[in-house]
């Protein structure tokens, strides 16, 4: 698992997963402590940047984050984020440079602390493509996260 923004300095909030071309299979999940990117992205952002490199644009679902600036500036780089209905509702698609992109599963905010780290934990240490129906069936065993996946 790679340390990401957190509650707590031990905690973590993003897993990555072995890289694959095929469709519908993400690169790692994301356990955003809220849903306004504003305050979350950033270190999302920076995270990213050391396994990507640096990284120039954000897509999300609008429905899922209604809270996000149009960029985000870090030192003298902009990174432009974007609402795009076509990336599906519980991802977001992070864009490096160097065509190094990464799509990510978000595991609702609200899900319970240990559902999430055991998900997370899935995700780090799985063997195969992880698939955004996989990841699904996952949070859909927590009361909380299938209402707010609808």
């Amino acid at each position: 698992m790679v340390d990401g923004a957190a509650d707590s300095p031990s905690a973590t909030r993003l897993a990555v997963c072995g890289r694959t071309d095929q469709r519908g299979t993400v690169d790692g999940a994301w356990w955003p402590p809220a849903y306004d990117l504003k305050s979350t992205l950033p270190d999302l952002i920076s995270v990213m940047g050391r396994w990507l490199g640096p990284v120039n644009r954000v897509l999300y679902d609008p429905s899922l984050f209604p809270s996000a600036p149009s960029r985000v500036i870090r030192g003298s780089t902009v990174i432009t984020v974007d609402r795009y209905s076509l990336v599906a509702r519980d991802t977001i698609f992070v864009v490096g440079t160097h065509t190094r992109n990464a799509l990510l599963f978000v595991v609702p905010p609200e899900t319970d602390p240990d559902h999430a780290r055991e998900l997370l934990k899935t995700v780090s240490g799985a063997a195969q493509p992880m698939t955004v129906r996989m990841l699904r069936a996952i949070v859909g065993g927590h009361p909380a996260a299938r209402e707010r996946m609808g």
